[in-house]
């Protein structure tokens, strides 16, 4: 990705997208709402984070929690 490093490690890679796939449905579960809407895409962004290794909240923040190199 162009000089774009990952910023999160394994461990925090597997825990967001088990968090995912608990959020992604909730608009299904509990409607077309605001708050369960919110939670679909939270849930999606934390499955482009597992997948890619790349966090920009946490890059913002200067925040890198995989093996340094």
């Amino acid at each position: 990705m162009n000089g774009i490093t990952k910023n999160i490690n394994n461990p925090e890679r597997w825990a967001r997208g088990i968090i995912a796939i608990f959020l992604i449905p909730a608009v299904f579960v509990n409607g077309y709402t605001l708050f369960p809407i919110i939670q679909s895409f939270v849930g999606l962004v934390l499955v482009y984070n597992a997948l890619s290794g790349i966090c920009w909240t946490s890059r913002f923040f200067g925040i890198k929690t995989c093996e340094r190199s």
